[in-house]
């Protein structure tokens, strides 16, 4: 979701060269597209060994500018260091915190594009009006698309209680004339929904997809729709230009879908008690009753689909 910060930054000052800081296991997923950024380096801190390599590559870049959009202790320390060494003006945005800083709205329940905008706005575009997330929409741009008679399903999630149940997948594929396409990595985790999904009679239309990051982009482009749970699926689906239908379960569409509805629909029951008893979502990994997410049916599904 920083493409969208990328994207202003890009616009606010064309003649700009933006270089974009990521961890080594994502940077594949940038290699075959193109973003609002003019270079990508590895950010990975695990050895001492990476410390040297990322100061060397950092200081042949010379930056004029540091900023930091989802903070780490890691890099926070490194960037810290480094612009105090040579003379680098440095800031950073960290969601999180409740004190006052000098970043818009600071602590407040927000889409996280817009947080992300806020804070490159509170830094280096105060002189400009404020961006909004609703224009700014993640945009991977591919050098060519072709239409796909196909609806990715985006069956996995960080943690159980974001899973659709499975069964209804399987009985949505059942009610679906399209090839469905269901991306899942060689993992464990993954292997064992996969199974679980052929043992439940999965619709012979699904094709099961066990690609490398730096295809996915290629893969999900030019599909018809992507239906599935609150995941980096459904925002890479997003980025590349799909419609999508997400499910929402224990975390409110608020911050995690901040997407024009037109183009992007969610299913949500509003209103739970059990949601909203320790913060303003449930962070349980596993829970027994599952009524936020068991309870959105295949025919609502259906339904949603024919509005669109």
């Amino acid at each position: 979701m920083g493409l969208s910060s990328l994207q202003w930054l890009k616009k606010t000052y064309p003649d700009s060269r933006i270089v974009y800081g990521l961890p080594s296991w994502i940077i594949p997923l940038y290699e075959n597209v193109t973003i609002a950024a003019d270079q990508i380096i590895n950010v990975d801190l695990k050895s001492t060994s990476d410390w040297f390599r990322l100061y060397k590559e950092v200081r042949s870049i010379n930056p004029d500018y540091i900023h930091e959009m989802h903070l780490s202790g890691r890099t926070s320390k490194f960037f810290s260091l480094y612009s105090k060494i040579h003379n680098s003006k440095y800031s950073f945005h960290n969601h999180h915190l409740n004190s006052k800083t000098d970043v818009l709205d600071q602590g407040v329940i927000k889409p996280l594009i817009q947080r992300d905008l806020d804070g490159v706005w509170s830094f280096l575009g105060k002189n400009t009006d404020i961006p909004s997330f609703e224009s700014l929409e993640p945009k991977m741009t591919l050098e060519s698309v072709e239409d796909k008679n196909q609806i990715i399903f985006g069956v996995v999630a960080t943690r159980e209680t974001k899973m659709w149940p499975l069964e209804y997948y399987v009985e949505l594929s059942k009610r679906i004339e399209s090839k469905i396409l269901i991306p899942l990595s060689k993992s464990e985790e993954d292997l064992k929904i996969k199974k679980q999904l052929i043992d439940l009679g999965i619709s012979s239309r699904a094709e099961f997809l066990h690609s490398p990051l730096a295809d996915l982009p290629e893969k999900l482009s030019g599909s018809k729709y992507y239906i599935g749970n609150d995941t980096g699926l459904k925002h890479l689906s997003i980025a590349v230009g799909v419609p999508t239908l997400t499910f929402f379960g224990p975390e409110p569409p608020l911050e995690w879908h901040p997407y024009a509805s037109n183009s992007h629909n969610y299913l949500y029951i509003d209103q739970l008690e059990c949601r909203t008893r320790e913060f303003h979502y449930c962070g349980l990994s596993q829970c027994d009753s599952m009524i936020c997410l068991n309870q959105i049916s295949v025919d609502q599904v259906m339904e949603k689909l024919n509005e669109i």
